[in-house]
């Protein structure tokens, strides 16, 4: 049964997401709560009347959002942790056994790159985004709530039109900066992909694989560097327009509030207690739109993990006879399902495919993984990441070639050892070792190997 993709529920279905939203409307409506004590405070103690309950309330409330604070941030951790183990946990299951992708460069380079560098970084600032925009969105709506039971209806008028106005913006910048932003990530991975190959191109000191690398590097840290600046550009673009939509009507009507003569004192002093409050929110209001815009961004970041798993549903396409001539133990091989159902039905014995390269040998072999499943063992030439008990980076590569066939023979679910020029790299001395060691595991296995 083929594994479901990874889906946006498997960010937010986890009890941590649900504690962190929680946490940060408490502390939102607590904050937002404190304009109304202190306005309160005033007129009371303007009034002459008793102001200490208010005051309390109103320092409780300037204090405790401490709390819910600190604490939105732990669970935020937890999300953000729990969401990356869903993602890592889930990304093999899907890729597990899909043979036939095995020798995709590209494919591999794009999942490894996922996978090790990006998944990580990309779900930290989504959720993190998450959790700011949810803090945002409270801090503005709820304060302006607040405020709008307080001073003159007509700044809760002027805030809507400021909010209406900016949407109306963010949808026609939202198409832009999402093709931007999906650009940018494409070009991130291909940059930090080549990045990671310094090891081999720069300590070797080859002058000619250097060259082609070093050149290869600047093209595409070029390229991504000209696509984030244009993204840049376009939200910072869109955020200056923004902060103008924002604060213009409230700004207006709050003058236009101030300067009447049919306001009464009391709510002029009341805008004027308040008026710190109210850019703040105007403010928020600003950044608040802005996340909005960076939202496409952070969101084509993540949908770019899950594009790169859905790429692997895409069929991968094993021929069906090889690309020239091979053999098999002195036999010619004119089509590989004969071969197939020759391995499946031996319990026993030793296989050797001989070819020039590019033949078709490799392919016979990840033919045979994929038909004989989990009860064959797959060893590619240059296998290098694959994860056995017995590795240690002080082997040589004949130590290491015996130590993982040492520890395959005590492995006996594999029935099947496929190898791929398990002779490559190895000394005379090694090579019989190895040799006698295939020739008796082909006492009891089948063990199917490509030699030069």
């Amino acid at each position: 049964m083929t594994p479901r993709p990874f889906q946006w529920r498997d960010i937010f279905l986890h009890p941590a997401a649900a504690w962190t939203l929680g946490l940060v409307i408490v502390h939102q409506s607590v904050i937002a709560a404190s304009s109304y004590f202190l306005t309160r405070l005033i007129e009371i103690f303007q009034a002459g009347g008793d102001f200490t309950p208010y005051l309390s309330a109103y320092l409780a409330a300037m204090l405790l959002p401490y709390l819910p604070g600190c604490a939105s941030l732990l669970t935020l951790q937890l999300w953000i942790n729990r969401a990356h183990r869903a993602f890592s946990e889930h990304l093999p299951e899907s890729t597990y056994a899909l043979t036939e992708h095995h020798r995709n460069i590209a494919l591999r380079e794009t999942i490894e790159s996922v996978y090790s560098r990006n998944s990580f970084v990309a779900l930290r600032d989504y959720l993190t985004f998450i959790h700011d925009f949810a803090s945002l969105i409270l801090n503005s709506a709820l304060s302006m709530l607040v405020l709008s039971l307080l001073l003159p209806g007509n700044l809760a008028l002027g805030y809507t039109v400021s909010i209406l106005a900016a949407a109306a913006l963010i949808l026609l910048l939202r198409r832009s900066v999402h093709s931007l932003s999906t650009r940018t990530e494409a070009c991130f991975i291909a940059y930090s992909e080549t990045l990671s190959h310094i090891w081999d191109n720069s300590v070797l000191g080859n002058q000619y694989n250097f060259d082609l690398w070093r050149s290869h590097r600047d093209e595409l840290a070029s390229r991504y560097y000209k696509c984030s600046n244009k993204l840049q550009l376009a939200k910072q673009g869109g955020n200056l327009a923004l902060a103008f939509i924002s604060l213009t009507p409230t700004i207006y009507l709050m003058v236009g509030a101030v300067y009447s003569r049919t306001t009464e004192p009391a709510l002029i002093a009341a805008v004027f207690v308040s008026l710190t409050r109210i850019f703040h929110i105007l403010n928020s209001l600003s950044a608040l739109v802005y996340r909005l815009l960076d939202f496409t961004a952070v969101s084509a970041r993540i949908q770019v993990l899950m594009d790169a798993e859905r790429s692997l549903t895409e069929p991968g396409r094993v021929p069906d006879t090889p690309c020239s001539s091979i053999s098999i133990n002195g036999s010619p091989v004119h089509h590989y399902e004969p071969v197939v159902e020759a391995i499946r039905n031996s319990s026993k014995g030793r296989f050797t495919i001989r070819g020039a390269n590019g033949s078709g040998k490799s392919t016979l072999l990840h033919v045979l993984k994929k038909a004989l499943s989990c009860d064959a063992l797959l060893v590619p030439s240059h296998h290098g990441k694959l994860h056995w008990r017995s590795a240690s980076g002080t082997q040589s590569t004949g130590q290491r070639t015996v130590a993982q066939l040492m520890e395959i023979a005590s492995h006996p679910e594999a029935r099947y050892l496929l190898l791929d020029e398990w002779d490559a790299n190895l000394d005379a001395s090694n090579k019989q070792v190895v040799d006698e060691m295939l020739e008796n595991l082909s006492k009891q296995r089948v063990v199917v190997e490509i030699r030069h």
